[in-house]
C-alpha cells in the first residue's frame, strides 16, 4: 500500500486535478475533465491503494489562481 499523506482537490483555469502528497515528501498530480472525476479519484486516493498510477507530464510548471481544497486522510 502507498504512504499518502494528504489529497488535494484543485481547480485552475484548465480544469480539475487531484494532488497526492506521499510522506516521504513526493506529490502526483492527476489531471481530470470533469469535476465528477476529479472527486472520485481523490476519494479512491484517500482509500490508500496499492500503486498509483504515473503522474501527469505537466507537473513541473506551477500555476497561479488554483483553488484548493484538503480531503482528510486516516492512516
Amino acid at each position: 500500500m502507498v504512504d499518502i499523506e494528504q489529497v488535494v482537490l484543485l481547480r485552475d483555469r484548465r480544469g480539475w486535478s487531484v494532488k497526492v502528497v506521499l510522506r516521504q515528501g513526493n506529490a502526483r498530480r492527476y489531471r481530470y475533465r470533469s469535476e465528477a472525476q476529479a472527486r472520485y479519484f481523490a476519494a479512491v486516493f484517500a482509500l490508500g491503494p496499492r500503486v498509483l498510477p504515473p503522474a501527469a507530464r505537466s507537473e513541473a510548471r506551477k500555476r497561479k489562481g488554483a483553488k484548493a481544497a484538503t480531503l482528510p486522510v486516516e492512516g
